[in-house]
């Protein structure tokens, strides 16, 4: 199986579908997605605080019920991205945010760039983010190590009908792979059954 470096970021779903519930607004001219360094354990709070302030910030996170030996049920935010938080804004409002916060130390930086630009998301990739973590019923990974797959697929049903995205296979199980640019490549990935694959 040949080794993709790079997982196409054509969407296969509509803004309106992948915004819904989302909490997404269709980015404007100028408006990117800029990645917030900050302090551990503050990623929550600087999230509040800068939606507080009017702005979009997005938190790639999980709510899980953890169920406790006393049968209390509890739902807890765990950080899928620890010490990052997007903000959908234009370049030049980062300063002003970056002195207005203390906890948010800097935004990333994009290495691969000679002249040392600010790393942006692409609006697909950050939708297709929102829409795995808001809506997997399985665990979802995260690992920056390049995986191996061959076979572009689109989820037909279950609760990530409509993503599309990449097949891994591990073991006897099978995962839809998507792919976040922060500098260096994120790949997100679930366990879907493979009978609600479709090749693409």
């Amino acid at each position: 199986m040949a080794e993709k470096e790079g997982i196409p970021t054509d969407a296969c779903m509509s803004p309106a579908v992948l915004h819904k519930d989302s909490g997404f607004a269709v980015s404007g001219t100028n408006v990117r997605w800029f990645i917030a360094e900050c302090k551990p354990t503050k990623e929550g709070t600087i999230r509040t605080m800068l939606q507080n302030a009017g702005y979009e910030a997005y938190l790639a996170s999980r709510s899980e019920v953890k169920v406790y030996k006393s049968r209390n049920r509890r739902t807890k935010e765990t950080i899928m991205i620890p010490g990052k938080v997007f903000v959908h804004t234009e370049q030049k409002k980062l300063m002003a945010i970056m002195l207005a916060y203390s906890s948010v130390w800097r935004f990333m930086i994009d290495r691969t760039t000679k002249d040392r630009q600010y790393a942006i998301v692409p609006d697909d990739e950050m939708q297709r983010l929102q829409y795995m973590l808001g809506k997997a019923d399985n665990p979802v990974l995260i690992t920056t190590d390049s995986l191996k797959v061959d076979q572009k697929v689109k989820v037909m049903r279950g609760a990530l009908a409509g993503l599309d995205g990449w097949y891994y296979k591990k073991g006897h199980a099978s995962y839809v792979v998507i792919k976040v640019t922060m500098g260096a490549s994120h790949y997100v990935y679930t366990e879907v059954p493979l009978e609600d694959i479709s090749p693409l």
